[in-house]
């Protein structure tokens, strides 16, 4: 008995102890038990090393299928079971002899638009295996061509059956855009049961007949070019088909002619779809809220905006008439300009695409005689229109040969699609180097200009500095108290020696003409470009240059505008300034201000004026590069007469901004920039002047006078006095 009981405390102390872990330690026992007894050892004799290194697959095919290869382990959750494939597996039926060319082709053009595709080849039992790159590569031992098409059938139900919902077998010589077999997942697997007949009925010597009975058999359906509406079409070209004249490489031959190709069948599909579109639109305008077709206006072409509806007298687009050589009113300002350059080409074309839409209607019977009246106005909400009087003659009835036929037409051309142009990033912490060229007869407005750039970018501490090209005539002073620009020396050190502490400075380039006149050349655009080829070997490579002129008011506004707009190897700038008009006539009723207000009285937008332009300097040097032959690059002051001379015969350049637009590669930004204003100056237009440019010269001068009421004000002040 008390045996018995000395037991009973041995065993009661433990099991007290472990009470709270025992229902711990029995779960991680029936854990450990369960999963033995449902653990399933697999023997996996599969080489990964091999499946790794090589993407050759070698593959034979069997009719009947082997139970004892499928697996019967599958995971609890599988793609199988979830219904989830892959939109479109491809096959390419191809050879040894062309994977280095076709296969290339296709998998250049088609290889991004489809999830997997394969190419399977014949290659006998005991041959070498192809020294190949390209991956997706399928092997099969049996090399008879007529059953290759089964062999890639069987490969995928192998494989890919319950991957993909849409199978696309093609050949290599095939060009892909329309042609091939298209095979749905439902009907792979009807093929896959009845391969054993397939393969016992390939008695023709065509592997694609032999395919399409197989398909027959096993569905009961026919191949169809057509699919859910839509029309696939193909053409089977004879052999000895050849789309070049000499034979080049099999891989230069496709991508020419799928480059070419695939363009028209693209602009053919669009077209089609655009038409489609008319027709739904037209069909559709009864649902207006007019509940009237007749009263549901349909625009013209068919899907584009109307145009815009001008609100008042004033915003009317005009139409601009124009004939086969010049174009008439096209500003407030001319009244012909001839038909140059891309205006020329756009009437042209505009006008051979008429007369061809006249050859496809009347079948060449009307013959083109003349343009006897054109119209053009642009909408920017809509497009460019057109209207053309044609005079046509009909070629085919001589009794009426000589008989003029008029037709009218009417032609649109839309606006595309707009596109965001990249721009590279620019900043407004750029320094600024000023150019201002200053001549004896402009000291005054200089030293009001070195004022304003002082109150404007010195006193506010801008990054910039100014440098003033003083020009000097032969026998002019240039030292001591004798010095004609002692004065504009003397502000520009005592401004620069009170301000040196922001880096801020105003210096000078002094140019010595050895015998023409500063007057004469003050106006002469070619001067202006012997000056840039001086002074910019003057800055760095990285500086950004403008050039500006002494009667231009500097705003804090206009210079970042400078910065924003002027892009390093990639833009220049060259704004259009508000010039004021003569004072006498913008503030006849009211008191002259010291700010150019942009107001129609007081002055207008002078397009005529290049005088304002920015740029840097390794554009600038770029450029000159470009036409150094042609006109020779200024490396002193001795070679200005010279360099003048050949600018002037040569009749072509007339400013900075005309030799970026020549030989320049850059973006060209020419706009109205109201923050730049200049004031009322007139312009020296001497007889010494290329005849060309003194007429510009003069145009500008009539147009600061003053805008055609103010005018017309005046003459008649003039006739009652």
């Amino acid at each position: 008995m008390n045996y018995k009981l000395k037991m009973c405390k041995l065993f009661i102390f433990p099991m007290t102890h472990y009470r709270s872990n025992g229902y711990f330690i029995i779960g991680i026992c029936l854990g450990i038990l369960m999963s033995m007894l449902f653990f399933q050892i697999e023997n996996d004799d599969h080489n990964i090393n091999n499946s790794i290194k090589s993407s050759w697959y070698p593959y034979t095919i069997s009719i009947y299928d082997d139970q004892s290869s499928i697996d019967e382990y599958a995971p609890k959750i599988n793609i199988e079971e979830l219904g989830i494939r892959e939109r479109l597996f491809m096959g390419v039926l191809t050879s040894q002899e062309y994977l280095h060319s076709r296969g290339v082709v296709f998998n250049k053009t088609i290889g991004h638009l489809v999830e997997k595709i394969r190419y399977f080849i014949s290659i006998g039992e005991g041959a070498k295996k192809p020294n190949i790159t390209l991956s997706g590569i399928v092997g099969f031992t049996d090399t008879r061509s007529v059953l290759k098409p089964f062999h890639v059938i069987k490969y995928i139900t192998d494989n890919y059956l319950e991957d993909y919902d849409y199978y696309y077998i093609v050949k290599d010589k095939s060009y892909i855009n329309d042609a091939g077999i298209l095979l749905s997942n439902s009907m792979v697997r009807k093929l896959k049961t009845n391969l054993d007949w397939c393969v016992k009925n390939t008695y023709s010597v065509s592997d694609d007949i032999n395919f399409g009975r197989c398909v027959n058999h096993a569905t009961k359906l026919t191949c169809s070019m057509r699919v859910n509406e839509v029309i696939f079409n193909g053409k089977q070209l004879p052999w000895n088909f050849n789309f070049n004249q000499h034979s080049t490489k099999a891989k230069e031959d496709h991508k020419k002619f799928h480059d070419e190709l695939i363009n028209s069948i693209s602009l053919k599909k669009v077209e089609d779809m655009i038409e489609l579109l008319r027709k739904k639109i037209i069909t559709s305008s009864y649902f207006g809220p007019n509940n009237n077709i007749k009263k549901n206006i349909v625009s013209w072409p068919v899907g584009n905006w109307h145009g815009n509806k001008s609100p008042g007298r004033f915003d009317i687009l005009r139409w601009n008439y124009f004939n086969e050589t010049h174009i008439f009113m096209q500003t407030d300002f001319e009244n012909s300009r001839q038909l140059i350059g891309i205006t020329r080409l756009d009437i042209d074309r505009v006008l051979q695409t008429a007369i061809d839409k006249i050859n496809v209607d009347y079948k060449n019977e009307l013959k083109f005689n003349k343009l006897i009246n054109g119209y053009l106005k642009f909408d920017a909400s809509r497009g460019m229109d057109y209207i053309l009087d044609l005079s046509l003659i009909n070629a085919n009835n001589k009794l009426s040969y000589n008989k003029q036929i008029l037709k009218r037409m009417h032609i649109n051309k839309p606006l595309g699609k707009v596109d965001i142009l990249p721009v590279p990033y620019v900043t407004e912490n750029t320094r600024i180097n000023i150019i201002l060229i200053v001549h004896l007869s402009s000291i005054n407005n200089a030293v009001k200009f070195m004022e304003n750039y002082v109150e404007v970018c010195m006193e506010k501490r801008d990054k910039t500095s100014l440098m003033l090209v003083l020009i000097y005539n032969k026998e002019s002073p240039s030292k001591g108290s004798d010095d004609i620009y002692g004065k504009i020396k003397t502000y520009a050190l005592n401004f620069t020696d009170q301000y040196k502490r922001i880096q801020s400075k105003i210096s000078w380039l002094s140019i010595r003409l050895p015998s023409i006149s500063s007057n004469v050349i003050k106006s002469d655009p070619p001067f202006k470009i012997a000056v840039a080829d001086l002074v910019v070997q003057k800055f760095s490579s990285e500086s950004l240059l403008l050039f500006v002129q002494t009667d231009a008011i500097l705003t804090t506004e206009y210079l970042n505008r400078i910065r924003m707009n002027t892009i390093s190897q990639w833009q220049i700038y060259c704004p259009i300034p508000f010039v004021e008009f003569h004072p006498d006539l913008a503030y006849a009723d009211e008191l002259k201000k010291i700010n150019i207000d942009l107001n129609r009285n007081h002055g207008r937008y002078d397009e005529l004026n290049y005088e304002s332009i920015s740029f840097y300097k390794i554009d600038y040097q770029t450029m000159r590069k470009m036409n150094e032959d042609y006109i020779p690059i200024t490396h002193g002051d001795k070679d200005i007469p010279n360099k003048m001379t050949i600018m002037s015969d040569k009749n072509v350049i007339h400013s900075i901004y005309e030799l970026f637009i020549f030989y320049g590669k850059l973006h060209v930004f020419r706009a109205v920039e109201p923050a730049l204003k200049i004031h009322h100056n007139v312009i020296n237009c001497t007889d010494e002047l290329n005849e060309y440019i003194r007429q510009k010269c003069v145009l500008s001068n009539s147009r600061q006078i003053g805008h055609r009421g103010q005018l017309a004000k005046l003459i008649k002040e003039y006739h009652e006095s």
